[in-house]
């Protein structure tokens, strides 16, 4: 079974990260909680479709790669 964005975070946690830039192709990010110890990260075009959590350590590494 796939886990979806709101299995991981409610929308509300959600945002649009600043690296997705002015097209189409958007990442929408909630980053760990009180009550979430993972990041969770969607496709923004697709409000509950398919989903992933990693480590805040990893998606640390993933973003400083990135930039």
């Amino acid at each position: 079974m796939a886990l979806t964005a709101l299995d991981l975070a409610p929308e509300g946690d959600y945002s649009v990260s600043s690296y997705s830039g002015n097209g189409n192709n958007c990442v929408k990010v909630a980053n760990p909680s009180p009550s979430r110890s993972y990041v969770a990260v969607c496709d923004s075009k697709h409000d509950n479709g398919p989903a992933f959590a990693v480590s805040p350590e990893t998606w640390a590494q993933f973003v400083a790669f990135a930039s």
